[in-house]
């Protein structure tokens, strides 16, 4: 109990006791080092009214008069849900109701045992997924927690009997849940008011009561007008660039049947109103954006980062944003993840381009030197719509640390979240071009540390093997143009040092991107190797094998 009263005036000093700075406090710093995360969230999503934050001084009064019945009445809501959801029907032949209806092999519609069946459907479905939540964290292969996660879905689906469990919502419980269960605190040992508030006999509450309010806020994202189940992923495809489609008539009929794929289109009307060229490509390349969006929007971008702490830190400021409430800023993020693939787009076909979408790069971390050079975001105005009077009694909107973006010690999935916000305050071309450009000299930089460090070991590499190749053997040293050099990421790279058409001296190259355009031109070079020799190129190395076991 010591220890989190520590945290929590550690979390009262950082947020200055601020409302209003506490929701700022998830863009700046090292949010990883934050305290009580749980319970910011709980605050960000109104389950805990945020304005009794930092009143009532040292003794917490506001706290603890508001806070405490807030926390009860959740607790008590779901107690009573799990009384009415979780049949035994066993209990009910106990009352001596009618036996036959209480059989279990009764098909009475009204026999608890045909709602008992139903409920071991739907708890099997669960459990296939909770079993995949995040197989890489030891925390969710724990058998207390798969069983807390089964049991908080399969309450929230009966709850809520239209929509139901859809594939994705463990993923979304799976980081409330570790959050709230790492804040717990034995209440017992000590009644202090915020003890009660974070008590780990009930983390499955507080942490249904934490998955309840944010699907207030995806539910639509599960659903379809016509049921509940998924969408297409998208329309046919064309099969002839000739073959005429209805264009927008064929979008409209799409979005009128998933608003998550009017959600979709929205992100991609975002693009279009700050990069129209990049809008186009996506369209001329036939990529629909729920191909992606979908991906994105359900599980909040958690698989477009290897790590659960970025995922974390990315989450608070979606939670927490200042300007816009919760979930406002997710749009703006999906606008920026695409700029920041922005030239790996527009150098790829429709198989690049989807598989960069699909399996996107990670952030860049720049070095200090790569931030000196980095075009700065300004701390942009206000906007009008968010400016208040001078009579008006609440409170000015927090300016986010847009100047951040630059400086050392600010997260990737903070840079990411405040591009966004910056993004969202100006959009225009001119702020989305700034914001390329800045992901541009970082990916720039990435690719002269890496060239750097492989530069010897290439080096090495391509004398053993020039080695090999026999002084006699005659070769054509004719080598072909190395493909271009796309320096969209690092990442998805190749070396084009062995590739030559017709085997000779190995000729040391700089590495190159695998695009499009590098396959192209030297497929092309292949196919007329083998139109004018009849042969196809090999290697060196293949070469002095070759001629070691008396081949020709």
């Amino acid at each position: 109990m010591d220890k989190l009263r520590e945290d929590w005036n550690e979390l009262k000093r950082a947020a200055l006791m601020s409302p209003e700075h506490l929701r700022t406090l998830a863009f700046s710093g090292n949010v990883r080092s934050l305290p009580l995360r749980s319970l910011q969230w709980r605050m960000y999503l109104d389950l805990l009214p945020i304005e009794s934050f930092g009143q009532g001084g040292d003794d917490d009064d506001e706290c603890r008069r508001v806070w405490g019945p807030a926390v009860e009445k959740e607790r008590r809501s779901y107690e009573a849900l799990r009384q009415a959801y979780v049949v035994d029907p066993n209990a009910s032949a106990a009352a001596g109701a009618d036996w036959r209806r209480l059989h279990p092999l009764s098909l009475d519609e009204d026999s608890p045992w045909t709602q008992y069946h139903r409920d071991q459907e739907l708890r099997t479905t669960i459990a296939q997924d909770v079993g995949r939540t995040f197989p890489e964290q030891a925390y969710f292969r724990a058998p207390r927690v798969r069983r807390l996660m089964g049991d908080i879905l399969f309450v929230y689906a009966r709850m809520h009997s239209a929509l139901g469990y859809r594939q994705g919502m463990h993923e979304l419980l799976g980081p409330l849940l570790m959050l709230v269960d790492g804040d717990s605190v034995d209440a017992q040992a000590d009644p202090w008011f915020l003890g009660s508030v974070v008590a780990r006999g009930f983390v499955e509450h507080d942490a249904f009561a934490l998955f309840d309010r944010l699907m207030r806020m995806c539910a639509a994202w599960y659903q379809t007008p016509g049921g509940f189940a998924s969408p297409p992923l998208r329309p046919a495809r064309r099969r002839h660039q000739n073959q005429p489609d209805d264009g927008a008539a064929a979008i409209e009929a799409t979005r009128a049947r998933a608003p998550i794929v009017a959600q979709c289109y929205g992100l991609l009307e975002k693009l279009e109103t700050v990069d129209p060229r990049l809008a186009a490509h996506l369209r001329a390349l036939d990529i629909e954006p729920q191909l992606f969006g979908i991906r994105w929007y359900r599980l909040l971008f958690s698989r477009e980062f290897a790590r659960l702490d970025d995922v974390v830190v990315l989450w608070g400021m979606l939670f927490a944003d200042p300007a816009g409430g919760a979930l406002r800023l997710a749009d703006w993020v999906g606008v920026v993840l695409l700029l920041a693939s922005r030239r790996r787009l527009l150098a790829g076909d429709y198989a690049d381009a989807l598989g960069t979408l699909l399996h996107l790069p990670p952030l860049p971390s720049p070095a200090q030197d790569s931030l000196d050079r980095t075009p700065a975001l300004p701390n942009a105005p206000i906007p009008p719509n968010q400016q208040h009077t001078p009579g008006d009694t609440l409170a000015p909107t927090p300016r986010l640390p847009f100047a951040g973006v630059s400086q050392p010690g600010v997260l990737p999935v903070q840079r990411l979240a405040l591009q966004a916000a910056y993004l969202r305050s100006h959009p225009s071309a001119e702020a989305a071009r700034l914001i390329a450009s800045q992901y541009e000299v970082w990916e720039d930089d990435a690719w002269d540390v890496i060239d750097a460090t492989e530069a010897p070991r290439r080096q090495e590499l391509l004398q053993q093997r020039n080695g090999l190749a026999d002084s006699d053997a005659t070769h054509s040293h004719e080598e072909p143009p190395s493909p271009p050099r796309a320096r969209a990421s690092p990442i998805g790279r190749a070396s084009n040092a062995t590739m030559m058409a017709g085997g000779g001296t190995l000729v040391a190259s700089a590495p190159v991107a695998v695009s499009w355009q590098g396959r192209k031109m030297y497929t092309s070079t292949i196919l007329q190797h083998r139109r004018t020799s009849g042969s196809t190129p090999s290697s060196p190395l293949m070469a002095a094998r070759k001629k070691k076991a008396g081949g020709v």
